[in-house]
């Protein structure tokens, strides 16, 4: 059986991953906040996050990084991923508003 909903669900996503993760301290310390492990899968956020979005049929991501960009990106770069991604870096903090529209100018489609 096919989902009739399958057509109309958006194939391209924007995770905004660029905040300070202030209330996550001492965790966010030395890593991003999507960096931070879920206790006992031993997998980042942002793992769990882009795994749910390719269990939705999202295909492309842009993830608009901030603060300690280079240890998300770096994973990013060495993770097997169900999609393909696009890291954005805010080199000034935009709020949401801002993050999204800079980081939806860079998706694909």
């Amino acid at each position: 059986m096919t989902d009739p909903n399958a057509a109309s669900r958006p194939v391209q996503a924007v995770v905004l991953a660029g905040g300070q993760g202030s209330r996550l301290r001492p965790y966010t310390d030395d890593r991003p906040k999507p960096m931070v492990e879920i206790p006992g899968t031993g997998t980042p956020i942002i793992g769990h996050q882009l795994t749910w979005l390719a269990e939705e049929g999202v295909t492309d991501v842009v993830v608009s990084c901030g603060h300690l960009a280079d240890v998300l990106q770096k994973w990013l770069d060495s993770a097997d991923l169900p999609v393909r991604v696009t890291t954005v870096v805010e080199t000034e903090p935009l709020g949401r508003g801002g993050g999204l529209k800079y980081a939806a100018s860079h998706l694909p489609h």
